[in-house]
């Protein structure tokens, strides 16, 4: 079962600071910590008994996260493992606090929606004249005729999007806010990726393959695909990055920058974290509009019953004093 992102950056925390002070990995895995200690020592014994280290990744139990994976096996070849996992740590960290702020911003937009939906069936079961009309059934009905098609809807959702359906993922790009975020945030994955992989000592075309598997983005997996067609062919990246408009202007200046100067690795941290800034902006504000919408959405259906309510009054008023 995947550990949540905040044990997650403890468990690579722990790890960093415990290979820092030159404890070995296996040790390492031994101590304390959020990850299953039953999978941990299990992994310690893969490495007391001789397992290269791609074995041992390779054996790790579902906590540990595919995208996380190519990350340490590069480190752990090149002796950089406690720098990359630091900043696996830090990335984890955000990820994890970005996730809270947006299910705090839905709670309440989403519990006003259920509220709605069990009370206004009630209202339009009330009849002037006759009381309430309808059972418990037939206020049931009501309700599930108003959550489910909303649950059965999202769940849906939710699946194609786990399941990376494409026209899934193409409606999502579309949507106000969401669409800026999704773009900002593979861009951001993007870099992070390039900038440990290359950090940790990985080759250059294969940095730039798992990269754009990591950013799950197709458009950056193709274009990724193509520029490690280019490494091989003998060319830098820098110069051939314009003609992949997946890649913005800026992405690319500083890209070449860094490449020109030696410093491409930092250069690319800076721009993921720049990305990734540009992701919570658009994801905070999706976190405002949506709720805004479902609101909205709650106070038409007030005006809906309120409207019917004072309809139905004044109904049984003019009929009271016309049989008066």
């Amino acid at each position: 079962m995947p550990l949540p992102a905040e044990k997650l950056a403890i468990v690579y925390h722990n790890l960093a600071q415990l290979l820092g002070a030159g404890v070995t990995l296996a040790q390492a895995l031994r101590s304390p910590s959020p990850a299953p200690g039953a999978d941990c020592y299990r992994l310690a014994e893969l490495i007391e008994s001789g397992a290269s280290i791609a074995e041992v990744i390779g054996a790790a139990g579902d906590w540990l996260p595919q995208s996380d994976r190519p990350f340490i096996l590069a480190a752990a070849g090149s002796g950089r493992l406690p720098l990359v996992l630091q900043n696996l740590a830090a990335r984890h960290e955000q990820i994890g606090a970005t996730r809270r702020r947006v299910i705090f911003a839905c709670i309440y937009p989403v519990g006003v929606f259920h509220f709605a939906a069990l009370i206004f069936p009630f209202l339009r079961m009330i009849n002037f004249e006759k009381g309430i009309q309808g059972g418990v059934s037939n206020y049931v009905a009501g309700v599930l005729t108003i959550l489910v098609p909303v649950w059965v809807g999202a769940g849906l959702l939710f699946f194609l999007v786990r399941r990376e359906n494409s026209l899934a993922l193409r409606l999502l790009d579309l949507l106000p806010a969401i669409g800026g975020y999704r773009k900002n945030q593979a861009l951001a994955d993007f870099a992070f990726a390039l900038g440990n992989l290359l950090e940790a000592g990985a080759p250059i075309g294969q940095a730039w393959r798992d990269s754009g598997r990591i950013a799950r983005s197709r458009r950056i997996l193709a274009a990724s695909q193509a520029i490690e067609d280019l490494i091989e062919g003998g060319l830098a990246p820098g110069p051939n990055l314009h003609k992949y408009r997946v890649f913005p202007a800026d992405f690319v200046a500083r890209y070449q920058t860094g490449e020109t100067s030696g410093g491409l690795e930092k250069a690319l941290l800076v721009v993921a974290a720049d990305y990734q800034i540009r992701a919570n902006q658009r994801l905070a504000a999706a976190s405002m509009l949506y709720p805004g919408l479902l609101f909205g959405a709650v106070a038409l259906m007030v005006a809906y019953v309120v409207i019917g309510f004072f309809m139905n009054y004044i109904g049984t008023l003019n009929r009271i004093m016309d049989g008066g």
